[in-house]
């Protein structure tokens, strides 16, 4: 299957920032900005994988990259989804793929 890497994608994390007072704060920051191929998903796909269906459901398919947790928010569009799992795909470390679901 030949992807089409032409969307740009955010991954965001938490990180911990020393603030003005000295303490520690955890502050929402882009880890990287991969190009991704984006697959919207049917809800019984995403059923059959054992979530339920409330938002919109989508996949995102990057190069593959260490350093992402389920912890972490896609940003596409100016939306924000929320990373529900990820899977190396066939084990190559050649793809990655983000199932995701949007929340406000």
């Amino acid at each position: 299957m030949a992807y089409h890497f032409n969307n740009k994608i955010e991954i965001l994390g938490m990180k911990s920032m020393i603030n003005d007072e000295g303490g520690f704060e955890e502050i929402e920051t882009t880890i990287f900005k991969p190009w991704a191929d984006i697959k919207t998903m049917r809800a019984s796909e995403f059923e059959a994988m054992g979530f339920t269906v409330t938002s919109v459901l989508i996949r995102f398919i990057i190069r593959y990259r260490k350093g992402i947790e389920l912890d972490h928010k896609v940003k596409y569009n100016g939306d924000m989804y929320k990373i529900e799992s990820f899977e190396n795909d066939d084990g190559k470390n050649h793809t990655i793929t983000i199932f995701a679901k949007a929340f406000a």
